[in-house]
């Protein structure tokens, strides 16, 4: 998903007279936070396709906990315009998901039967859950789709964030983060 942003940010980049070498300059402070963001959702990912209980019943703390660290990496980058519109989608999907009990809600009306099937059984994924009459911001969920890639869903906060890496991107090439 965040593949499109990137390679668009770059060619704009590249077309404002944006250099590549200048994204290697940016300081990013506080970049443990997102290894450490990363890896507490490779571990819950790791626990599930496993079929452990070692972490189920640790998994939506962990997941929130990962966004939180997110946030705080953010927050080391306030003055950034890319990484602050990056903060929003972030802190969108943030309370979306904890206000459905730790899972990103996902619109079952737009995806195929068999991922369906999956979702609705809880062998697809810890992160994610389908929409239901009780499922709180549905607004806020993965219910957008794209026509290219007819199996994924995105959110606002997906966009807001594809949005930010884009800016981001293109601003680091012209070393104004």
């Amino acid at each position: 998903m965040f593949w499109e942003p990137i390679a668009l940010g770059l060619l704009i980049g590249w077309l404002r007279n944006g250099e590549i070498k200048n994204l290697t300059q940016l300081s990013l402070n506080g970049w443990p936070l997102i290894f450490f963001a990363l890896l507490i959702q490779g571990v819950v990912l790791a626990d599930f396709s496993l079929r452990t209980t070692y972490l189920n019943t640790f998994y939506s703390f962990l997941y929130l906990g990962s966004f939180i660290l997110l946030l705080a990496f953010i927050y080391l980058h306030r003055t950034s315009k890319g990484l602050l519109i990056i903060g929003t989608g972030i802190l969108l999907n943030l309370v979306v998901i904890a206000a459905n009990g730790g899972t990103m809600p996902v619109d079952g009306a737009n995806i195929p039967p068999d991922i369906l099937e999956a979702l609705a059984s809880g062998e697809k994924s810890p992160f994610y859950s389908l929409m239901n009459d009780n499922t709180a911001l549905a607004f806020l969920g993965d219910r957008i789709s794209i026509d290219y890639r007819p199996n994924q869903l995105l959110s606002i906060g997906d966009l807001i964030i594809a949005i930010g890496v884009f800016i981001f991107v293109q601003n680091g090439m012209l070393l104004k983060n």
